[in-house]
C-alpha cells in the first residue's frame, strides 16, 4: 500500500528542508570523492598493487561497466517505487558498503598481501561504482519530484559553494598524507578511504532529511520487454530526449581523451610530480566556481543555454592540449587544460536537469535508466583512443575527440526549451 503523505508544515517550510536537504546530500558526497580521487588515491594504490599499467586500464573500464550496466537492472523498480528516497537510501548503503569493505580491508594485516589485496579491491571497486549508477538513477528521480525545475541550478550552486572550498583543502589533506609517515603504505590509503566512506555515510543521512510526497504506483506486472518498448517509445516520440541521448554518446565517445590529458602533459614535460598538485588545485577550483556560478545562470535563462556554451568548452579542451603542448612545450601553460577541464564540468549535472525538465515525472526514472545504460556503447572509448595514441601519437586523438565534441555542441543546438513552451502553453 501507498503510504499516506502528510506535510510536517507550511509548503514553504518543506520546500526549503528539501531544498538543504539535497545540497548537503550533494556536498557531502563531493567533500568525501576528494578523498579517493582516481587521479591521486586511486592511481596511487592500484600503482603499489601492480606494476602492470594495464591494470588501471582495467580499473576504469570496470567502473565504466558498472556505471552504465547497473542502472539497466535498477530501473524497473525505481520507477514503481512510490517513494524514491527510500530507493535512494537502499541504493546508497549499497555504495557505502561497498567502498566501506574496501577500507576495512585495508587496515588488516591481509592486505600486505598485495595480489590478495588488488584482487579484494577490484571487487569493492566494481561494486562501489555499480551501486553508485544504480544510485544516479534513484537520485535523479528524487531530485526531480522534491525540488522544483526553477530551483534545481541553485541547489547545484549551493552544493558547490558549500564543498568547494572544503574540497580545497582536501585536496591539500590527501597529499599531505601521501607524502607523510604517519601510515605507512597501504594504512595510508585506508585512512583516506575510512574519510570517504564517513562523509558518505553523513550525505545519506542529509537526504533523510527529505519530505516527499508518494507517487502514483506504476505497474509492476510490466515486464522487461515492455519496459523496453517503452522507452524505445519514449526515444521515438520526445525529440529533445532523442537529441539529448545523442549528446551524450558523443560526450562519452570523445570524453575518453580525458584520460590521456596527462600523460601528454608528462610527454611534453610541461607536467610532473612538482605540478600535478597544482594542476588538480585548479580543476577543483575551477570546476566549484563554474558549478556555484552557472547554477543560477541556469535557473534564469534555462539549462539549455548553459548546456550549449559548456559543450563548446568540453569540444575546446582537447584542442587545448594540442596548442599549449605545441607552442608552449615544457611550460606551466599547459596547466590551462586543467581549468578547462574544470569549467567544463557542470555540464553533467545541467543535463540532468534539462532532461527532468523535457520528460514528465512519472518518467524520469526509466528516462534517467535509458540515457545511462546507452553509454555502454562508449565504455571501450578509452582503449580505442588508446591504440591510436600508440600508433599516431597524442594529438591525434585530442583532435580527433575535439571533432566528435564539436558534434555534440553543434547538436545541442537543435534542443528545446522547454520553459518557453510551457510559458506558451500557460497563455494559452
Amino acid at each position: 500500500m501507498t503510504e499516506k503523505w502528510e506535510p510536517a508544515g507550511p509548503r514553504k517550510q518543506i520546500a526549503r528542508r528539501n531544498f538543504w536537504a539535497w545540497v548537503l546530500h550533494q556536498a557531502l558526497y563531493r567533500v568525501g570523492w576528494q578523498f579517493k580521487m582516481e587521479a591521486t588515491m586511486i592511481a596511487g594504490l592500484v600503482s603499489y598493487l601492480s606494476s602492470s599499467p594495464a591494470i588501471i586500464g582495467i580499473f576504469s573500464t570496470a567502473s565504466s561497466i558498472g556505471r552504465c550496466a547497473g542502472p539497466f537492472l535498477v530501473t524497473p523498480w525505481v520507477d514503481r517505487s512510490p517513494l524514491k528516497k527510500r530507493c535512494v537510501l537502499w541504493l546508497w548503503a549499497g555504495v557505502v558498503v561497498s567502498w566501506g569493505a574496501g577500507a576495512v580491508y585495508f587496515w588488516l594485516p591481509q592486505a600486505e598481501d598485495r595480489a590478495a589485496a588488488l584482487w579484494w579491491f577490484f571487487i569493492t571497486y566494481s561494486l562501489f561504482f555499480t551501486f553508485l549508477g544504480c544510485a544516479g538513477v534513484a537520485q535523479g528521480a528524487l531530485l526531480g519530484k522534491i525540488i522544483p525545475a526553477g530551483r534545481r541550478g541553485s541547489a547545484l550552486s549551493a552544493a558547490h559553494t558549500i564543498s568547494g572550498p572544503v574540497n580545497l583543502l582536501a585536496i591539500l589533506g590527501v597529499y599531505s598524507l601521501l607524502r607523510s609517515g604517519a601510515f605507512p603504505t597501504p594504512r595510508n590509503y585506508a585512512f583516506s578511504f575510512t574519510v570517504t566512506t564517513f562523509l558518505f555515510v553523513l550525505s545519506g543521512l542529509a537526504i533523510v532529511r527529505a519530505h516527499e510526497k508518494p507517487s502514483d504506483c506504476r505497474d509492476g506486472s510490466a515486464g522487461l520487454r515492455a519496459r523496453l518498448r517503452y522507452a524505445r517509445k519514449m526515444v521515438d516520440t520526445n525529440r529533445d530526449y532523442r537529441i539529448l541521448l545523442l549528446i551524450q554518446i558523443l560526450l562519452g565517445f570523445g570524453g575518453g581523451a580525458l584520460s590521456f590529458y596527462t600523460a601528454y602533459g608528462k610527454q611534453v614535460g610541461s607536467i610532473h610530480d612538482s605540478n600535478v598538485l597544482l594542476a588538480t588545485f585548479l580543476q577543483v577550483l575551477f570546476q566549484s566556481s563554474a558549478a556555484a556560478f552557472l547554477g543560477r545562470v541556469a535557473d534564469r535563462r534555462g539549462n539549455r543555454a548553459v548546456i550549449r556554451s559548456l559543450l563548446w568548452v568540453e569540444a575546446m579542451t582537447p584542442v587545448s592540449t594540442v596548442l599549449t603542448a605545441t607552442l608552449f612545450p615544457g611550460t606551466p601553460a599547459y596547466l590551462l587544460v586543467y581549468c578547462m577541464v574544470g569549467l567544463r564540468f557542470p555540464v553533467f549535472d545541467v543535463i540532468t536537469n534539462y532532461l527532468l525538465e523535457i520528460v514528465p515525472q512519472e518518467d524520469h526514472a526509466l528516462a534517467l535508466g535509458t540515457a545511462n545504460t546507452i553509454l555502454l556503447v562508449t565504455v571501450g572509448s578509452p582503449l580505442i583512443l588508446g591504440m591510436i595514441a600508440g600508433y599516431a601519437g597524442y594529438p591525434v586523438i585530442m583532435l580527433t575527440a575535439a571533432a566528435i565534441l564539436c558534434a555534440a555542441a553543434i547538436a545541442a543546438f537543435y534542443l528545446g526549451e522547454p520553459r518557453a513552451r510551457a510559458s506558451a502553453t500557460t497563455r494559452l
